[in-house]
């Protein structure tokens, strides 16, 4: 993590100019892609590991303010995509594994087109609330309001809604327990868990 947060800290003038807004200490490591950068807002103390896809779509850029907005001290593990065509919120302490998917958009073929790249979109906002742990290869989808302090089980499909304080799992995710003994309240913790 010590080479990760070097970076980091040699790429931060870049990274303030290439996004919207770039909190302190702040890393985003080697992403894939990053496209609508001017549409992404992203908070203190976050860290997104190496080949991460950020994609903010065309039809997102006329709307106000960022589209994309990344919570303080979020950690997005390597090979995750979030692309956004309406509003997608990641809220403060969310953990993300590694080759998961958020997206608020499906394709369609609602102009009767051959190529779903041809045709318009279907969008509805995503929001994933604080404290969320999303496990490795889960995939969030268009409208889903996932709650505070949850946990998605890994290879769940998401869409819908999960209440605060659930276990959910599967595909689709249907909550299967609860989380118990956290205070969604408690003061955040402020030290940079990655040295960033």
């Amino acid at each position: 993590m010590g080479r990760v947060a070097l970076e980091g800290r040699l790429l931060r003038p870049l990274r303030r100019r290439q996004f919207h807004a770039f909190g302190t200490q702040s890393i985003v490591h080697r992403p894939m892609w990053v496209f609508g950068g001017h549409k992404i807002a992203i908070g203190a103390h976050t860290l997104m590991l190496h080949n991460t896809w950020l994609s903010v779509e065309t039809p997102a850029w006329n709307l106000p303010g960022p589209v994309l907005q990344i919570g303080d001290r979020v950690g997005i593990r390597p090979y995750c995509t979030i692309s956004v065509a309406e509003s997608v919120v990641i809220e403060d302490d969310v953990i993300i594994g590694a080759y998961s998917t958020v997206i608020d958009s499906d394709h369609t073929f609602a102009q009767g087109r051959p190529n779903v790249m041809h045709n318009q979109l279907e969008t509805a906002p995503v929001r994933i609330g604080r404290g969320t742990w999303l496990a490795e290869r889960v995939a969030v989808l268009r409208g889903s309001n996932v709650g505070r302090c949850c946990i998605v089980g890994a290879n769940s499909v998401v869409r819908g809604d999960i209440p605060d304080f659930s276990i959910a799992a599967g595909s689709p995710a249907r909550v299967v327990g609860e989380v118990t003994g956290v205070d969604p309240d408690a003061p955040a913790f402020t030290q940079s868990l990655w040295g960033g």
